[in-house]
């Protein structure tokens, strides 16, 4: 029997940077400069945004159906921020910034200079810190990895192919415990207002920060992220307006650090495709630079020429 080989995965910034130098690589003179479109590495050729796809499937209790694999985009598939040069901005996109923004934290007095910038997620890529609710699912303006929901009576289960993060989320009606212990995921209960599942969640642990911020153009480039106090409170909506979108939206509220709630931009995801499939990802705390230095290298090479 054969030992087993550990798979090594490079992190997203690092994966895309490197798609990117075989892309420009591969890709025929004249179609850089304007000719009709060629076969591209990775099929980036092909990305488009995908139709709404027609009404949400809906489980026996009338309720829409949350179950799928999502990518934060339009297209229903990986993109990461290196590839736009492809495929342009806009499927990219988790919102449109013509319609609405996402503005930032506003602290209270003194508190930004205590929290602002400060958290275990400061720095979340290198140092293979645990994202927790709702950084795992914000973050994923920038790391771009897929989201799987699994609806069954009761509950929700979701399950963030990067960073690893597992959770199950109540929707039976009963209460947050009395005493909870502080975790990163939180305590959470949900239900239903219309056609939105509204997620309650507390006892966040306050060592971790909140990150993936929205820059003014409805891409990732927020600024630094923060810190939060142990009074955090977060609610979550997520809905399923059509066949092949789901959008959340989280709102932060935390009376030591924020003068007032912090709200992100409902932010849409994209039904995968039915051959898209999980991936195992694991964090190295960057202990092996040789990947990093050889996707520098080519990158540097590609831009020479």
């Amino acid at each position: 029997m054969k030992p087993l080989e550990k798979k090594k995965r490079l992190s997203g910034h690092a994966a895309g940077a490197m798609l990117a130098v075989l892309c420009i690589a591969s890709m025929p003179a004249h179609s850089q400069q304007g000719g009709a479109p060629k076969p591209i590495a990775g099929g980036l050729e092909q990305v488009k945004e995908l139709p709404p796809g027609g009404p949400a499937p809906r489980t026996a209790d009338g309720h829409p159906d949350l179950t799928g694999r999502w990518y934060p985009n339009g297209a229903g598939r990986m993109l990461q921020r290196t590839y736009m040069t492809f495929f342009g901005k806009d499927v990219r996109r988790q919102f449109d910034p013509k319609v609405v923004q996402e503005e930032p934290p506003v602290f209270k007095p003194g508190m930004e200079a205590k929290y602002r910038g400060k958290g275990k997620l400061v720095g979340f890529a290198d140092l293979c810190n645990w994202a927790g609710v709702p950084s795992a699912i914000l973050m994923q303006i920038t790391q771009n990895w897929p989201m799987q929901l699994i609806q069954t009576p009761g509950q929700l289960v979701q399950l963030i192919e990067f960073p690893r993060d597992i959770r199950v989320i109540r929707t039976d009606g009963r209460a947050h415990h009395k005493d909870p212990d502080p975790s990163f995921n939180g305590d959470s209960v949900a239900h239903w207002d219309g056609d939105t599942l509204v997620i309650d969640t507390i006892a966040l642990d306050p060592a971790m920060g909140i990150t993936g911020l929205a820059g003014p153009d409805g891409l990732a480039g927020g600024g630094a992220g923060w810190a939060h106090s142990d009074q955090e409170h977060l609610i979550e909506r997520i809905n399923r307006p059509s066949m092949n979108f789901i959008t959340y939206q989280v709102t932060v509220e935390d009376p030591v650090v924020l003068a007032k709630p912090w709200n992100s931009a409902p932010r849409r995801w994209s039904l995968a495709g039915p051959n898209d499939d999980w991936e195992e990802q694991f964090c190295t705390n960057e202990s092996d630079l040789t990947d990093a230095q050889n996707v520098a290298a080519q990158a540097a090479k590609a831009k020479a020429k």
